[in-house]
């Protein structure tokens, strides 16, 4: 899908990516098999009025926008009951950060995941006609759906894994269903997960002031798109752009711009030259916002979706959160297939060091407390000063010293103008390859 630097890439994308696909053979039985279990959650003293059920693609499209408007009420509502994956939503998060809010306290959410283990099972069905075809991507494992719910203000009550077949088969769906699937091995090979989900309490943290920092370096064509696009924040915004010894008009553009968007708390910082980490710790010296935000000028993850980071930590959800780009299914052109690779064997590695799921090492967009940036600057130092990026003294350093890390999964995007800085392939993984040895010896082995 084409769309232009100034616009949000989201807008005119539906709320579920298989609104219009081919329903399959066996989808009405499926459907009725997650029905008939829903109901046997819900207890009898919960009425119909206090129930809304979500059937199809085209009733969580019409429930997303009724529940975007102030007027609607939710405050009834005990049971919402979504049967389609909500693996099929097109933003996760942003569905449950806003159903969240207009559902009482005691309301709960039942929806269903399909087991990523089984993913070829489903594509064949798919391609067969079978059950509807789903783009590929669209499977999720338990603690990534775990993640989208932390980051909307929901967690998980009850996980339940269930079915071993789609449609009910006589003497063999109740001794595989109801016996089988309960073992513990078993259990992993059933075709879906069942979620209990509720809110999480609120915590009524007041507002606080959030810094952008945007590393930016030849990079004229994308700053205005940056200053126009990133949204207001908590009790002020300013957006703080290094420039990194850039030598087009970078510099003039976002002079021009603070002139022309008197209202935008536009500050500009000379950097080092000295590549991205260093860019940032120069930024830090002037940053003042509580909340820092990173924020790639290329704008492949978008300015728009930086308000789901500020509230997951305003919210203490966690105290460094870091963009995945590698959860949400890839836009066509986004990333190369060589860095998709890099990126999944670094991720495992750094998995291992941090004792803890990481799927994406290097996506640009990472946000912490200002009050933690001498944690950061203290890994540095146990990293030997190897990690020319800085997003590895971030993660490392929150991990060794104790903060609450998350991920927060993010749409990414073609670069549309400008050219990326992430080019000698090689070498950036040899140097990622020796940051990762220090943290082995120095993090996980000798602490």
């Amino acid at each position: 899908m084409e769309h232009s630097i100034s616009v949000n890439p989201k807008l005119n994308r539906t709320a579920s990516v298989l609104l219009e696909t081919k329903e399959g053979l066996i989808t009405k039985f499926w459907r009725a098999r997650i029905s008939e279990f829903y109901k046997s959650l819900i207890p009898s003293t919960i009425t119909e009025s206090q129930q809304i059920w979500l059937r199809s693609s085209s009733d969580i499209v019409e429930f997303e926008k009724k529940i975007r408007k102030e007027d609607y009420d939710l405050s009834n509502i005990k049971f919402v009951c979504i049967i389609e994956s909500i693996a099929d939503l097109y933003d996760i998060i942003d569905f449950f950060s806003t159903l969240r809010n207009k559902l009482p306290s005691d309301a709960k959410i039942l929806c269903t995941n399909f087991n990523w283990l089984l993913a070829p099972i489903f594509r064949l069905s798919g391609l067969l006609g079978f059950s509807r075809n789903r783009p590929y991507g669209n499977l999720f494992r338990s603690k990534d759906l775990k993640c989208f719910l932390e980051m909307s203000g929901c967690e998980i009550v009850r996980d339940m894994r269930r079915f071993f077949f789609p449609i009910k088969i006589p003497l063999l769906s109740p001794f595989f269903d109801n016996f089988l699937i309960r073992l513990p091995i078993l259990k992993h090979l059933a075709l879906n997960q069942i979620l209990i989900i509720r809110k999480m309490a609120d915590q009524y943290n007041e507002d606080k002031t959030v810094t952008v920092l945007i590393p930016c370096k030849n990079e004229e064509a994308n700053i205005r798109a940056a200053v126009t696009r990133i949204s207001d924040m908590g009790k002020s915004v300013e957006i703080l752009f290094i420039n990194d010894k850039s030598t087009d008009n970078t510099v003039d553009v976002i002079n021009k711009c603070k002139i022309d968007y008197p209202e935008k708390n536009i500050i500009l910082v000379d950097g080092p030259g000295n590549g991205k980490g260093e860019a940032i710790r120069e930024g830090m010296k002037h940053a003042t916002g509580d909340i820092c935000m990173i924020l790639d000028a290329d704008l492949t993850v978008i300015p728009e979706d930086l308000p789901q980071f500020y509230y997951a930590i305003k919210n203490r959800r966690a105290d460094f959160i870091y963009g995945s780009r590698l959860i949400y299914a890839q836009e066509h052109d986004s990333m190369r297939f060589a860095n998709i690779i890099g990126n999944i064997f670094f991720s495992n590695i750094f998995s291992f060091i941090l004792e803890q799921r990481t799927t994406d090492t290097l996506c640009g967009t990472k946000v912490y407390w200002r009050k933690d940036w001498p944690l950061f600057e203290e890994m540095k130092k146990l990293l030997k000063d190897s990690d020319r990026w800085g997003d590895y003294n971030l993660i490392f350093g929150a991990a060794h010293f104790g903060l609450k890390i998350s991920q927060l999964p993010v749409r990414y995007f073609e670069r549309l103008e400008g050219l990326t800085k992430m080019d000698k392939r090689i070498r950036n993984g040899l140097i990622m390859l020796r940051v990762a040895w220090y943290a082995l010896w120095r993090i996980k082995f000798n602490s």
